[in-house]
């Protein structure tokens, strides 16, 4: 006969990301990259869900600008929701307990890492045996394990964080894309780094 073990439970997130759009991408791509939890039939399965409302606006759009896009009004907010739930529900066939234990926390280290985790809870149970059921509640652990991005002042080692190639990368002393604008202004120093990278690329 075979073994199960579970896991059930909630995990609020916040992944990067300067606006809504950008947010559910990187929170999909770093969930894509993530360890599998598995088993026999089927692995770990995790359904995303934004909170409700909003939690964030601004006055400019995710490029620093002025626009009749907003939420409100012809020059208007920018309202954002920056909180993500994922819930897990998992029935792994030909599974123990302690593998899953592992396999999970490598899950769960690996995403801390990515987004920010600021709350949690998280039951892991084995069908042999009850006595090994595991409630995991304290956030706290997974909160500091966060890598912040490059020139930020959490970065304390110098190091990219794995999310950041998922970026457009900005102009010098302002939110607008480089590339966007190499095409639409007229600022010679973005213009000679667009041009030598290109130059680089061809080489």
């Amino acid at each position: 006969m075979s073994n199960w073990t579970h896991i059930t439970g909630v995990i609020t997130v916040e992944p990067m990301g300067r606006c809504q759009a950008e947010a559910r991408y990187i929170l999909d791509m770093v969930l894509a990259h993530l360890p599998r939890v598995p088993g026999s039939e089927r692995d770990m399965e995790i359904y995303v869900e934004q909170k409700r409302d909003y939690n964030f606006s601004s006055t400019c759009d995710e490029f620093g600008q002025w626009s009749n896009l907003g939420d409100i009004g012809d020059y208007g907010m920018f309202e954002m929701q920056t909180q993500y739930l994922l819930t897990l529900d998992a029935h792994l066939r030909d599974t123990v307990f302690e593998d899953t234990f592992r396999n999970f926390q490598k899950w769960l280290c690996r995403l801390a890492k990515r987004v920010s985790v600021l709350d949690l809870l998280i039951k892991i149970t084995d069908d042999l045996d009850v006595a090994k059921t595991t409630i995991i509640q304290n956030a706290q652990p997974y909160e500091e394990m966060f890598e912040y991005p490059l020139g930020s002042i959490g970065n304390k080692d110098g190091e990219p964080a794995w999310y950041e190639f998922l970026y457009w990368e900005r102009m010098k002393d302002c939110s607008y894309p480089m590339l966007l604008g190499y095409k639409y202004l007229d600022d010679p120093k973005n213009d000679n780094e667009i041009k030598r990278r290109n130059d680089w690329r061809k080489s």
